[in-house]
């Protein structure tokens, strides 16, 4: 962990471009963790049961599943960086749109505006992940990566503090639009980037839609070890989006006399520490394979499931982000390192396709199941299992032997620009 943290200092001092990449996207974060909390209790307060709280869950997932076709080819054609500065943008522009909705107190409403900004999400966070490889160079991938994940769990941690706080004490609809002017800084700070235009292979630029987007799945399926890679997200999103829709139904009864947005910001905070250390610790803990990670979260899960106590829920939420935290950042560094960068853009598409339909239908069956049998920990049980046979298909894929294919230089890991 020292070493990373003396790479950390020296990747933050010695590369302005990634120090500008890294404070905007921090910026972006902590306004997005503002709102989760808000949108969670207005869906509670004025939705209709389980399933309305894994509709919070399905409409910050799917949304960047149908971008996909869209979000990878614009990566692989456009400049990166006009992509990342134009969706924080239109975030801002569409979570005044949600401050509206929660002001009236429109459950629907809220989600459906919320749904439109994650599609515009999905653009910048495709274009933001495609550009790291040349802001930081291959040898630095999983220092950045671990970097941005622990970047991503302290702003959980404190986003989540404060839209707890802001959610009681400001109104949920105050939250929100205290996100809407953390986009627009975003924006501006990205505005220093170089440009970030993607490497251009002899065929010609990709065109939004589903034809060139077969092209990278083609480059993938050849390769067993880098579809178990692109796959092995989703496992850990099918059971973190179940468990999720349980958290947000125990997590007042469980932490009472705490009210309901307190407590889902102290449940949340205590998983994005896990989320933080899990990529940081030594591999001979946690080996840097991307399999790893869903297997310590579906034990974190597991444990908060049948937890009893504040203080075993705590933990047991802290182990499930570990397991997240720890397959994020392995698993897109790998992806990063054995990607072509002409294809980067659509190969991390595909990988978003595939973890956020999951995660989007697990909210949503796990809503169901909880409500259809009076019991808020039920869907989490289900979709946890289902995450369990997801991975051992992965785990299978990762034993085969390399293809025929995978032995061509000029198709297998493409250089890093």
């Amino acid at each position: 962990m020292n070493e990373d943290l003396k790479g950390f200092t020296r990747l933050i001092r010695e590369n302005q471009d990634f120090r500008r990449l890294w404070f905007s996207h921090m910026i972006s974060l902590i306004g997005d963790w503002l709102s989760y909390i808000a949108v969670a209790v207005v869906s509670i307060e004025k939705g209709d049961g389980a399933l309305a709280v894994g509709m919070v869950m399905s409409v910050h997932s799917l949304p960047t599943a149908l971008m996909s076709p869209i979000a990878g080819p614009l990566a692989d054609r456009l400049d990166r960086k006009k992509l990342l500065i134009a969706g924080y943008l239109g975030a801002a522009t569409l979570t005044i749109g949600m401050w509206g909705a929660a002001d009236l107190g429109s459950v629907w409403l809220l989600q459906g505006v919320l749904f439109l900004r994650v599609c515009v999400s999905g653009i910048s966070m495709t274009a933001r992940t495609a550009a790291i490889p040349a802001i930081v160079g291959r040898a630095d991938l999983r220092l950045a990566n671990a970097l941005l994940g622990l970047t991503w769990s302290v702003m959980f941690t404190l986003g989540l503090a404060l839209g707890g706080f802001a959610s009681e004490y400001l109104s949920p609809s105050g939250a929100i639009l205290l996100d809407s002017l953390t986009f627009v800084v975003a924006a501006i700070v990205a505005w220093g980037l170089p440009s970030l235009q993607p490497a251009i292979d002899e065929s010609g630029p990709p065109r939004p839609g589903l034809a060139d987007m077969r092209v990278a799945w083609r480059s993938i399926t050849r390769s067993p070890r880098l579809l178990s890679t692109v796959l092995s997200k989703t496992p850990a999103m099918v059971a973190n989006a179940g468990a999720w829709v349980s958290l947000n139904l125990v997590a007042g009864p469980r932490l009472a006399p705490l009210t309901t947005a307190i407590a889902l910001g102290v449940l949340q905070c205590a998983r994005a520490i896990g989320t933080g250390l899990g990529p940081l610790a030594p591999e001979r803990l946690l080996p840097r394979n991307p399999l790893i990670g869903p297997a310590v979260a579906f034990a974190g899960i597991a444990l908060f499931l049948s937890a009893d106590s504040i203080w075993l829920s705590l933990l047991a939420v802290c182990i499930w982000g570990a397991g997240g935290g720890h397959n994020w950042v392995v698993a897109t560094a790998e992806i990063q390192a054995s990607t072509k960068d002409n294809l980067l853009g659509r190969v991390t598409s595909i990988d978003f396709l595939i973890f956020s339909i999951g995660g989007a239908i697990s909210a949503l069956v796990a809503g169901a199941l909880c409500d259809a049998w009076e019991s808020p920990t039920a869907g989490a049980w289900a979709t946890t299992a289902a995450g369990l046979l997801i991975w051992l298909y992965c785990l299978s894929l990762s034993r085969r032997s390399p293809s025929a294919d995978e032995s061509q230089p000029d198709e297998q890991q493409g250089e890093g620009t």
